[in-house]
């Protein structure tokens, strides 16, 4: 019998990378906050009460969390979810940020590093982060993402409208980021969860690049008339990159920048 696995914000950019990779192996039950997905629930996150009751209908072996929305509702959210795995002794899956790392740009970051977060929105991943490790201990997976593409993506609707309205695009020269496939991300989760793996895991390329440059490359590897760029420079080398450094995940899941590029090429039909 395939383990049962409910994926919260099935709907999503990652959230269907992840429904993609484990349908098949995996029994996947997906749910989103704004209407209920074929075969699962409308679960939003002002309603935990909701996601109780279908836990308690579905009982899965594992949950994957990739939810947005309102931090104080979030938090709510995923404290009853982690009572409730802690409880059955299950598993849970939760999508962070390179964010964490946010307060300090002057490098970048592995999994063994603690976080040191600035915005609002680091500073409550990195709470999250800490609340569930605090329930759920040797139970918890991590992903930390760094920027994510894929044909379609926002990033990549953006780059397409500026350029066709001939609208200004904000970019940053002196930002160093690695980035990531929303594919990848799949992947990862799916080699993590068969091989019963645990911790944290910055999901991302082994290098980096300059984000105003690989906007251009994505331009230029997509045929993308280059919009009107507005860059800002940071003044100094700054980095906003989650490096992987976990030894389990096997060399064929890892991607360098210039892969990413060739895949995103790929996906286009260049």
């Amino acid at each position: 019998m395939k383990k049962k696995v409910m994926l919260l914000g099935s709907s999503g950019l990652v959230g269907s990378a992840i429904y993609d990779a484990l349908e098949g192996t995996y029994q996947v039950i997906p749910a989103a906050g704004h209407g209920a997905p074929p075969g699962g629930y409308c679960l939003p996150v002002e309603e935990p009460e909701r996601l109780i009751e279908a836990l308690g209908q579905e009982d899965p072996d594992t949950v994957i969390s990739t939810i947005r929305g309102n931090f104080q509702a979030q938090m709510v959210y995923h404290e009853l979810l982690a009572d409730w795995l802690a409880g059955k002794g299950k598993r849970l899956l939760y999508v962070s940020t390179a964010n964490v790392f946010d307060g300090d740009l002057s490098r970048p970051w592995t999994e063994a590093d603690p976080p040191v977060p600035e915005s609002e929105y680091g500073t409550f991943k990195r709470d999250c982060e800490a609340m569930l490790k605090e329930k759920l201990g040797e139970r918890l997976i991590i992903f930390r993402l760094a920027s994510v593409w894929a044909m379609g993506c926002p990033r990549i609707r953006h780059l397409e409208e500026h350029s066709r309205n001939g609208e200004p695009h904000h970019s940053y020269q002196g930002d160093a980021v690695n980035v990531t496939l929303a594919k990848q991300i799949g992947e990862y989760a799916k080699y993590v969860l068969d091989h019963d793996l645990q911790g944290i895991f910055h999901v991302g390329t082994t290098d980096t690049v300059d984000y105003y440059g690989f906007e251009r490359m994505v331009c230029e590897k997509l045929g993308i008339k280059p919009p009107e760029f507005v860059v800002e420079e940071t003044g100094m080398q700054a980095y906003q990159a989650v490096l992987p450094a976990r030894r389990e995940i096997p060399d064929e899941l890892q991607m360098t920048v210039e892969q990413v590029l060739e895949a995103l090429g790929q996906l286009a039909g260049g």
